[in-house]
């Protein structure tokens, strides 16, 4: 891609243009450009490009609340409501359906894959509910993780999380770009996904992703249409790299507005925009409001809209408004900073684009937090029953923000919770090993004995195995696999113990505390060599250690004596 050249740059053969500056002494890197060809959404590819997976792995960018069991739970319900719609008998009528195909479910920019491999671990749960195939053993759908950027690709073929659903043949991989492809290529299999090779509808899943891509804004005064133009300065003297993502953290964005008609504001392809600004224009609720149209997802919509002959189910969680009342009031766009940026997203727009074309939708009811649609192209309300119905269970009394909220102020606010509580929360949320990471260390104080009996220990093992069911592995810093040790540890299940650490190894790398841990389990089962050889690696990682070193004599010393166990005790470490 050729580099974006400004004023502030020299460039040999061409003269350099002089700074321009704010009346407030802010560098201009961008002057009054239409928002959606502002340079600022090069930043944002180049950021998560450059990232990668690291995005999340690293903390910079939050996604708790649409990577967790319990959000995976709600989509797998929706999902396979719609599975059954689609291959009923009124669902193959009117979608067209051909039940010897597959119906795929493709997420957008699935990043660094922890949905997907939780939406998939649900589905799965249902095999023995999927409506039956025309082959046998084949599923009735293929998952489809896609992304612009090879990097994440890259480490989803390579996740040992997700080589059992390869194996089934229930998943693919695309790079796909959300506002420009025109078709889905698929890397394992090869095909190629284009209104002539697909044969069912499609389900599109796509969370925190509308908001990343590319807006236009505007703004409504006194019943008329403005476009708000934005100029990008930064506080620096100079920024000689127009390209790097990290103007991200340090641009500050000025608006200014013109009128403009929403008669021909859109062209070419994009002219069925029109409409939509058009009718919020004329609706009296908005005679005074701020208006965000998201084009680089409605670019995305129109595409597979396309792709699927019209017949798509689009399933969306992201920062919106889905209501016109939630845009009133004349104030600047909003850019919110996390590491990359996002913007509202108009869930009301693209439900008016999708009746506009003979569709339906349907939305989480709060104003407030996180919210979750619903959109629907190519069958009738009566023919979606299923799904309609899943969707109202699942999203419309207790959804995933209200999930969120439940687990973090348990956290933030009950000090002192009874190990009941944690554990309903962790069922509650599908057996998130998020959870059990927030809660772990009230969880191994509290589960061993005097204080839990053995049926409640039972229970414990038996969450736990779940839990760990759908661990996925992203970031070393957050090992569960080492905490579930400890925890198995306080319970005094060494054996149980012990092949978490050795998880732990694999998964998250070499540490003192971890074979100083696996050495304790393997002195209380009685096997001292591999409890002296266990004490000795954690030495080799820290010779200082002191605790590693004394239970090496004492190891020795059981070991030279040819006897039972020393009865002398050691404590429970953790790594802190």
């Amino acid at each position: 891609m050729e580099q974006r050249r400004s004023h502030l740059q020299g460039q040999e053969g061409v003269r350099a243009q002089k700074p321009k500056y704010t009346p407030h002494g802010a560098l201009v890197l961008e002057d009054k450009s239409r928002l959606s060809h502002s340079m600022i959404w090069n930043w944002m590819r180049a950021f998560y490009d450059q990232q990668g997976v690291g995005a999340w792995s690293n903390g910079i960018v939050p996604n708790f609340v649409t990577t967790n069991c319990c959000i995976a739970k709600m989509y797998a319900e929706v999902i396979f409501g719609f599975l059954n719609d689609v291959f009923s008998p009124n669902g193959m009528r009117e979608f067209k359906s051909d039940p010897s195909e597959p119906l795929y479910v493709v997420e957008l920019g699935a990043g660094h894959g922890k949905f997907s491999f939780l939406l998939l671990k649900q589905l799965l749960k249902m095999k023995e509910f999927f409506p039956p195939t025309q082959t046998p053993n084949q599923f009735p759908f293929k998952f489809v993780m896609t992304d612009f950027t090879e990097n994440n690709i890259n480490f989803w073929k390579n996740h040992s999380s997700l080589k059992p659903f390869i194996e089934l043949g229930m998943v693919d991989f695309a790079k796909f770009d959300a506002e420009h492809d025109l078709e889905i290529h698929l890397i394992l299999s090869g095909k190629t996904l284009n209104r002539h090779t697909l044969k069912n509808p499609m389900v599109l899943v796509a969370n925190y992703i509308f908001d990343t891509l590319r807006h236009e804004a505007f703004r409504i005064n006194d019943g008329k249409l403005q476009e708000a133009l934005i100029t990008v300065t930064s506080e620096r003297d100079a920024e000689p790299d127009l390209n790097d993502p990290g103007l991200i953290k340090r641009f500050r964005p000025k608006w200014s507005y013109h009128q403009t008609s929403h008669k021909d504001y859109f062209t070419g392809r994009q002219a069925d925009l029109n409409p939509i600004l058009a009718r919020m224009v004329s609706r009296t609720a908005l005679r005074n409001s701020s208006i965000l149209i998201p084009v680089g997802g409605l670019n995305c919509l129109r595409n597979l809209i396309e792709l699927t002959s019209g017949r798509l189910f689009f399933l969306s969680g992201d920062k919106a408004y889905n209501h016109e009342n939630e845009m009133k009031g004349l104030r600047d766009p909003h850019i919110a900073i996390h590491g990359s940026f996002s913007m509202m997203v108009n869930y009301d727009a693209v439900r008016h684009y999708f009746e506009s074309k003979g569709g339906f939708s349907m939305h989480t009811p709060y104003q407030d937090g996180f919210k979750v649609a619903s959109f629907v192209l190519g069958a009738k309300k009566e023919t979606v029953r299923s799904a309609r119905l899943a969707f109202q269970l699942a999203m419309q009394t207790f959804g995933p923000d209200n999930f969120s909220t439940l687990q973090r102020s348990i956290k933030d606010m009950v000090p002192n919770p009874s190990l009941k509580l944690v554990l309903s929360l962790l069922r509650l949320s599908g057996y998130d090993s998020d959870v059990f990471y927030k809660f772990k260390q009230f969880l191994i104080d509290k589960v061993g004995h005097p204080y839990a009996s053995e049926k409640i220990q039972q229970d414990v093992r038996r969450d736990i195995r779940q839990i760990y069911d759908c661990y996925y592995p992203l970031s070393k810093s957050k090992d569960v696999a080492f905490e579930i040790g400890r925890l198995f540890m306080s319970m005094k299940d060494y054996k149980a113990a012990m092949q978490y650490f050795i998880d732990s190894l694999r998964d998250c790398g070499e540490h003192h505390v971890t074979h100083y841990n696996l050495g304790l389990c393997h002195n209380y089962v009685g096997d001292f060599p591999s409890a002296l050889s266990a004490f000795n690696k954690s030495l080799a990682i820290k010779p200082d250690y002191h605790e590693a070193r004394e239970w090496r004599n004492r190891m020795v010393h059981k070991i030279n004596q040819i006897q039972g166990s020393d009865p002398r005790g050691g404590g429970l470490l953790s790594r802190k």
